[in-house]
């Protein structure tokens, strides 16, 4: 009797020093994230992304330049893949004003959804531009990336 009594403390004690609470990340976890400004999809890039996750900057400039600008924000925003990653959006070229604007990123056991909208000005450029979203979140926050286009 008393070791089972003894048994039942040492594992409620570990239990209770445990760093996580129970049920943290399984469902719908709020995601920390940047939006990462000043970069464009490079011309050479075609088709669509294997996988919009980005987990090295060699990775990453295969597919973005910088885009610097004059002025007090005219830097792109710095990423350190040593504990950051990229996650991006990459629509079609296309003549038309389009914004891609993260909604929200939430974490649901192991997978990381990120929902997005697509707005869509009535300006039509003399250009084409290839709309692109990335954001940079922390490495403490991977996971298999799902991407949702929401009205």
């Amino acid at each position: 009797m008393k070791k089972s009594f003894l048994l039942f403390i040492i594992v409620g004690f570990i239990i209770s020093c445990s760093s996580e609470k129970p049920g943290k990340g399984l469902l719908n976890e709020k995601i920390p994230y940047k939006e990462a400004k000043n970069y464009f999809v490079k011309n050479n890039f075609e088709g669509a992304l294997d996988n919009p996750q980005f987990d090295s900057q060699q990775d990453f400039d295969k597919v973005f330049g910088m885009a610097t600008i004059m002025g007090e924000n005219g830097k792109p925003t710095p990423i350190d893949f040593s504990k950051e990653f990229a996650v991006a959006q990459i629509e079609d070229p296309s003549s038309q004003s389009v914004e891609l604007k993260p909604v929200s990123v939430s974490k649901n056991a192991n997978i990381l959804e990120i929902k997005y909208r697509k707005i869509i000005r009535d300006i039509n450029p003399t250009y084409k531009s290839q709309p692109v979203m990335i954001l940079i979140i922390d490495r403490k926050y991977e996971g298999d990336v799902n991407l949702v286009e929401v009205e």
